[in-house]
């Protein structure tokens, strides 16, 4: 009787393992993936701010232009991190 108990927790238990290890390989993979590009993004949108004219750039500065984007790319960030953290559920 007691080899049944041995031989079914050891099957759930390496079950349970694998899936862990799958769900958090897959997370890692999706978020560095995500942030790989929302880097690129945010990059390029700052490489393209940096080009305008002085008074332009001051003009955005006082709109909040910088803040605005940050609060954009943060939000972006922490979706992605929302659904890498959702999809390890078991």
């Amino acid at each position: 009787m007691g080899n049944i108990f041995r031989y079914f927790g050891a099957a759930v238990a390496a079950n349970l393992v694998a899936r862990i290890l799958m769900t958090l390989g897959i997370s890692f993979v999706t978020y560095t993936g995500f942030d790989t590009v929302l880097t690129y993004a945010f990059n390029m949108v700052k490489s393209s701010i940096t080009g305008l004219p002085h008074d332009v750039l001051c003009f955005l500065g006082l709109a909040s232009v910088d803040i605005a984007l940050n609060l954009l790319f943060s939000a972006y960030a922490c979706r992605i991190a929302m659904t890498a953290m959702r999809s390890m559920r078991l």
